[in-house]
C-alpha cells in the first residue's frame, strides 16, 4: 500500500498475503512507515495541517488473487483507492472514503 501526501509518496504499509480470510469483512490495521524527510519538504503545509488538526492523505493498494466458484478458479485484481483525513496530533482517522475496482483476469 502506498500513502501519498500533497501529491508526493510519503510512505507505505505492507499488506501480507492471506491477512484477511475468505468471505471476511474485517478491518485491516496496518502499521505504516512514513518518510520524515519527504514530510519535511512539505513542512509549511504540514504545520498548517497540524494547526487545523486535519491532514489529507491518499492511499492505494492492489490486491490480486484467485476466487473459486464451484470447480473453476477465477483470477482477479482489486484496486482500492482511499481518501483519508487524519488528525495529525492524536493520529485519529477523522474521515475516510474508499473506492474499489474489481477486474477479472482471463486465465
Amino acid at each position: 500500500m502506498s500513502i501519498c501526501y500533497d501529491g508526493s509518496r510519503l510512505g507505505s504499509a505492507l499488506v501480507h498475503s492471506w491477512s484477511q480470510p475468505a468471505r471476511s469483512c474485517h478491518l485491516l490495521k496496518l502499521p505504516a512507515r512514513l518518510d520524515a524527510i519527504e514530510l519535511a519538504h512539505h513542512g509549511k503545509k504540514f504545520l498548517a495541517d497540524v494547526k487545523r488538526r486535519e491532514m489529507e492523505l491518499d492511499a492505494a493498494v492492489d490486491i490480486a488473487g484467485v476466487a473459486k466458484l464451484l470447480w473453476l478458479n477465477h483470477r482477479f485484481k482489486l484496486r482500492v483507492d482511499s481518501y483519508i483525513v487524519v488528525d495529525p496530533v492524536f493520529l485519529d482517522v477523522v474521515d475516510q472514503e474508499n473506492k474499489a475496482q474489481l477486474q477479472p483476469l482471463n486465465a
